[in-house]
């Protein structure tokens, strides 16, 4: 038996170990992913929401009205101060960098008021209204929830954000924006300490739990099929010993059991092995009395080829090829006296051992009967009757036979068929062609049957060929059957062979369209040629 061969695999250790690592990776990313999100709220919350606070507190503290009074004249008066005051007192509460109020149009906003004391008096100041600043205040000027916040990146990985908040006229129309400024860190860079920080705890805090539930593991799973593993492997190669192996496990749980599963395996192989060393014994046995049952049914099978060196009037070459060591077909050719050839070929039911037991003993009572001289049928009616009596098998054997009684110096003959195949001539001057007529029975199935024999005559140059159902039954894989077409095919390509390139012709042919299926039944051919003096009627 080949060995399967092996390929690389991992350790169960090192599967274990790379688990763990997926398991503690796959945690780690969950709780910086949970985290990362968490932040973001928190940072929203802790670096906007004071903004935003301080920023609507102005909205709402600004008279609309005067608003648009300072932005079209540019003119300060005492309420002017007292804005300017309440913004510097919520820049320093809300520790902004600054607040301003301006008046946004198409290109340029115009500062009204600004905490930037930089700046000097700012109010009626123009500067440039574009880009994304543009875009988010307008979107908070107009109320949109989404565009009311501004970040800028810095050289120094700081954060620069503007927020804003509509200011209102009586009517609820926003005619200006409060902005309140302030320097933010970036969110990129606290997010990565943040977890990196994260990850260093979850890491030191994960070595111990792993360590501990590693040793487990492998105490309590890894080495345990470790030792199946190497039980099995002292099982597998020495299983000619039979030798009893014992993982010797106790963790009682599924492997334990498991455990107690192989101990009992193993003494169920080792019995198996044993009735199997008997079988094998007992096969072999076997084998050698079918290789003598095959051996003494070829011997009692005509095999010396050619069979009658001497004469020079006719030529006759037969075979048998059994579907198993042993068949139920069979032929015979001999001579009844020095004018008289007798010739059969038979196919007993079934195969194996029981059909050959019934070949041999039909064969022997045919050659008795025709030897003591009775005709064809004659032949057959006795030995049907002689196998009925001895014939209690259930279900009930038969064969089927074709045979023959040739007179060599006339050519005159008669023939008898009882159920078999019918036989193929070939005249000295046509082809191969079917002799088509009504069989009498199979022999051992009625009990006092008469058998219909017929006369007929073989010429100079004539041909004779008969065989078994194997011959025009043999199948190919697409369970197509060979067939008498296909025979006389293969006969007619080679009209003129000698009886035994005829068999060898048809025996290629049949190989040739079986291919690699199975042969199913017995294969037998008997090919006979006629070189005596011409005359005669054709055969029936």
């Amino acid at each position: 038996m080949s060995k399967i061969p092996k390929k690389k695999r991992k350790k169960l250790t090192a599967k274990a170990i790379l688990g763990l690592i997926f398991v503690l990776a796959f945690i780690v990313v969950f709780v910086c992913i949970g985290i990362t999100w968490r932040y973001i709220n928190d940072f929203d919350d802790s670096h906007y929401g004071t903004a935003f606070t301080l920023t609507h507190t102005a909205s709402e503290y600004i008279d609309g009205e005067k608003t648009i009074g300072y932005y079209e004249n540019g003119e300060a008066d005492d309420y002017y101060g007292q804005v300017q005051e309440f913004l510097e007192l919520l820049r320093s509460e809300g520790d902004l960098n600054r607040m301003y109020v301006f008046v946004p149009s198409e290109d340029e906003l115009v500062t009204v008021w600004s905490t930037d004391s930089a700046a000097g008096n700012t109010l009626g100041a123009r500067q440039a209204f574009e880009g994304e600043y543009k875009k988010s205040a307008m979107g908070s000027f107009f109320g949109d929830p989404e565009q009311n916040v501004y970040l800028s990146e810095q050289s120094d990985n700081k954060l620069l954000v503007t927020a804003f908040s509509p200011i209102r006229d009586r009517s609820g129309n926003p005619i200006a924006l409060v902005a309140s400024e302030f320097q933010g860190e970036s969110i990129l860079i606290k997010i990565t300490e943040f977890n990196l920080a994260t990850l260093g705890i979850v890491l030191i805090s994960s070595i111990i739990p792993i360590i501990i539930f590693y040793k487990k593991t492998k105490k309590g799973v890894l080495m345990p099929i470790k030792r199946l593993n190497t039980a099995a492997k002292q099982i597998v190669g020495d299983l000619e010993s039979e030798k009893l192996v014992s993982p010797d496990i106790h963790t009682g749980d599924e492997i334990e059991e498991l455990s107690d599963s192989f101990e009992q395996m193993n003494v169920e192989l080792c019995d198996y092995i044993g009735q199997l060393r008997l079988a094998t014994a007992e096969k072999e046995r076997i084998g050698a009395e079918l290789n003598m049952a095959k051996d003494i049914q070829a011997a009692q099978l005509p095999s010396t080829f050619p069979a009658f060196s001497d004469r020079k009037d006719f030529d006759i070459y037969a075979s048998m090829t059994p579907a198993k060591e042993v068949g139920g077909d069979f032929y015979d050719f001999f001579l009844v006296d020095d004018d008289h050839l007798a010739m059969v070929i038979a196919d007993v039911s079934g195969k194996g051992i029981p059909a050959s037991l019934f070949m041999m003993i039909s064969k022997i009572l045919l050659k008795n009967r025709l030897k003591a001289g009775d005709s064809p049928s004659a032949a057959l009616e006795k030995v049907n009757n002689q196998l009925i009596e001895t014939n209690n098998i259930k279900p009930k054997q038969f064969v089927t036979v074709w045979l023959a009684v040739l007179e060599l110096s006339t050519g005159k003959g008669k023939a008898a068929n009882a159920g078999h195949e019918h036989p193929v001539l070939k005249r000295a001057d046509g082809a191969y062609e079917l002799v088509e007529y009504r069989h009498s029975p199979p022999v051992s199935l009625v009990r006092k049957l008469r058998f219909r024999e017929h006369d007929f005559e073989m010429r100079a140059g004539d041909r004779l060929f008969v065989y078994t159902d194997g011959v025009a039954e043999a199948m190919n894989s697409e369970r197509e059957l060979f067939g008498t077409d296909r025979l006389l095919t293969v006969l007619n390509s080679h009209q003129n062979a000698s009886p035994r390139q005829v068999l060898e012709n048809v025996t290629e042919g049949i190989n040739a369209f079986v291919g690699d299926a199975e042969q199913f039944d017995d294969i037998t051919m008997l090919s006979f040629a006629y070189y005596g003096s011409d005359g005669g009627t054709d055969i029936s």
